[in-house]
């Protein structure tokens, strides 16, 4: 294993890269694969990569992520893009703090996210699916990304908040889906787009959209507390019983800000990634032949998909291919030394799953679709990064992964996907998210 960052490094070389930030953003922002895949061709193993939201040195290597995640959070400073995405996500969401607080918020939101705790929402989770399939006509064709949206939205509203009103529903589903339309890259990656001049312009209606959604959640969240009951799973109503360190309740602004991240983290990741499981069975119809057979094993009750690990291991292989967040970030407090580099204070280091998700070494024939691999194998956090890791590992991957489990094995054994084109599928830089460009068009038929 190799040795963590040193600090108290002298002044050296930074890793090779381009120049020019603005140039490089909107290059990442066309084409992240390709963009990343030239960085390597041309400057190598890690690259300096100038951005609008400060100087990453980017490593394409799993034993680059191995050295990143093995150093201790104490020489991490403030999350990346924290001042960008604060006023999207709130300035209490759990991927903006950092030090003692994170430590605290993360130690207290655990147990919520526990994957047994998983199981308890899976009958939403089975619902929300069920009831979206139920529209679909057999030859009718329909949008993947935008049907496993509307699913992925129905589970965050039932299984999350809990609402079982179809009006608040609706309300609700309406007020998340404007927010998330007016949610450009381009506020996120340009800071400069962050002006409301004087109430028009994007960022303007991007804010009159997000206030919009927070008044339902804090008239949710009062709601909640008022009906709070022990033996009810969904997760506002654990984070409304939930204590601080000193056995204070979170306030409103704590929890609508876990629910914002909990909303953006987990609505648009889970239904891109599955998307792109339902592409790449569709294109790989061996796989998911082999996928169904596996799937009769008797089991009852809706959790029966959780409990799957053939299910699983699609999901994570599907994840592997199509990473839906390309990278993870860790902006450096002092200077330390990296893979041979000097890396200076408020510098970026950062681990890139679109290079360590090809490397031969781990994943033979690494642009092959192939589940199997994941039940033949254990990979280790440097090596599979869909998820973050160490200390900022993803908090709901549990979740997500408990979604993509159910949604396939509810889908599966009752349609069969046919892809409209056969031309490959590019990326799309939705919000912060790598989504199938143009959404995949299918063409729905009943087994």
């Amino acid at each position: 294993m190799s040795a963590s960052p040193q600090t108290d490094v002298r002044p050296g070389p930074l890793p090779p890269g381009p120049r020019w930030a603005p140039l490089q953003t909107a290059l990442y922002m066309r084409d992240p694969r390709g963009y990343i895949q030239k960085l390597r061709e041309r400057y190598g193993d890690v690259v300096t990569m100038p951005t609008m939201n400060g100087r990453l040195i980017l490593s394409m290597t799993s034993e680059g992520a191995r050295e990143i995640l093995a150093t201790p959070m104490e020489r991490f400073g403030e999350a990346f893009g924290a001042e960008t995405l604060s006023p999207v996500l709130g300035e209490g969401s759990l991927l903006l703090l950092t030090g003692r607080r994170h430590r605290a918020e993360r130690k207290l939101l655990s147990p919520t996210f526990h994957g047994n705790r998983m199981r308890t929402l899976s009958g939403a989770m089975e619902s929300a699916t069920l009831d979206r399939m139920q529209t679909w006509k057999s030859g009718e064709k329909i949008n993947l990304l935008e049907e496993m949206q509307v699913i992925s939205l129905d589970v965050i509203i039932r299984a999350v908040l809990g609402i079982q009103d179809p009006e608040l529903s609706g309300r609700f589903r309406i007020a998340i889906r404007e927010a998330i339309q007016d949610a450009n890259p381009v506020l996120f990656f340009f800071k400069a787009a962050q002006h409301g001049f004087g109430g028009v312009g994007p960022w303007a209606r991007f804010l009159k959209k997000r206030d919009r959604l927070h008044g339902l959640m804090d008239e949710q969240i009062r709601i909640s507390r008022l009906d709070a009951d022990d033996e009810d799973p969904y997760i506002l109503s654990r984070l409304v019983q939930a204590s601080g360190e000193a056995g204070e309740p979170l306030s409103n602004a704590q929890i609508r800000d876990h629910l914002l991240t909990l909303l953006v983290a987990g609505h648009e990741t889970t239904a891109s990634a599955l998307a792109w499981t339902f592409y790449e069975l569709s294109r790989n119809p061996d796989v998911q032949s082999w996928l169904l057979d596996e799937m009769k094993e008797p089991s009852a009750g809706p959790e029966k998909s959780a409990r799957i690990s053939v299910l699983e291991a699609t999901a994570r292989e599907s994840l592997r291919l199509h990473p839906i967040i390309g990278e993870f970030f860790r902006p450096v407090r002092e200077s330390m030394s990296f893979q041979g580099f000097t890396v200076p204070e408020g510098a970026i280091l950062s681990a890139t799953a679109l290079e360590i998700h090809k490397d031969e070494s781990l994943y033979p024939e690494p642009e092959v679709f192939r589940p199997s691999r994941f039940l033949e194998r254990s990979f280790a956090p440097h090596e599979f990064v869909s998820f973050g890791g160490g200390h900022r590992h993803c908090l709901g991957s549990a979740f997500a992964l408990a979604e993509m489990n159910i949604v396939m094995g509810t889908l599966l054994p009752e349609l069969d996907f046919e892809l409209v084109s056969p031309d490959p599928v590019s990326i799309q830089l939705r919000n912060v998210t790598l989504a199938p460009a143009g959404g995949i068009d299918v063409i729905v038929h009943k087994r």
